[in-house]
C-alpha cells in the first residue's frame, strides 16, 4: 500500500513502445511529472527575479545557483532533458530582468533582449548552473 506522502515523491512513469527483434516491447521510462514542474515555475513567478533591476546579474546568479543546483541534482536523476522546460522559464525571467534593468532594450521587441542574454551566455558560460549543463537561451 502507497502512502501520500510516498506517492508525491515518487516520479511519474510513462509508457514508451519499443520495437525490438521484430517484436513489439512495452517499457517504463521514468520522468518528473508536470506537477513539480509546474510548482517550481510558480516559485520562479513569485521570486520576480525580472524586478531585481538594482542587482547584478552576477548577485542574481549568486542568489539562484543554489536552488537551480538542488533542482538539476533532484529532478535529473532520470531524464534530465524534462527540466528543458523548466530553464527555459528561467531564461525567459532573465530576459525580462534585462528589459527591465536596460532602458534601450524596454520600448523593443524581447528578442533584442534574448539576443543579449544570449551573447552573455557565449561570454560567461559558468554563470548560472543551469548554462553548464547546456540549457542556455
Amino acid at each position: 500500500m502507497i502512502f501520500a506522502e510516498e506517492q508525491k515523491t515518487q516520479p511519474i512513469t510513462r509508457l514508451q513502445v519499443i520495437k525490438e527483434r521484430g517484436k513489439m516491447r512495452l517499457v517504463f521510462t521514468p520522468a518528473n511529472s508536470q506537477k513539480n514542474i509546474s510548482r517550481i515555475r510558480g516559485e520562479l513567478f513569485r521570486m520576480k527575479i525580472h524586478r531585481w533591476v538594482n542587482f547584478p546579474l552576477r548577485k542574481i546568479a549568486h542568489l539562484l545557483n543554489p536552488r537551480i543546483r538542488g533542482w538539476i541534482n533532484y529532478y535529473s536523476r532520470f531524464r534530465k532533458s524534462e527540466l528543458r522546460k523548466l530553464f527555459r522559464v528561467v531564461n525567459l525571467r532573465l530576459t525580462r530582468w534585462v528589459r527591465n534593468k536596460y532602458r534601450k532594450f524596454r520600448r523593443r521587441h524581447w528578442y533584442n533582449a534574448f539576443k543579449y542574454l544570449q551573447g552573455i551566455t557565449k561570454s560567461y558560460p559558468n554563470l548560472f548552473e543551469h548554462w553548464k549543463y547546456g540549457f542556455q537561451p
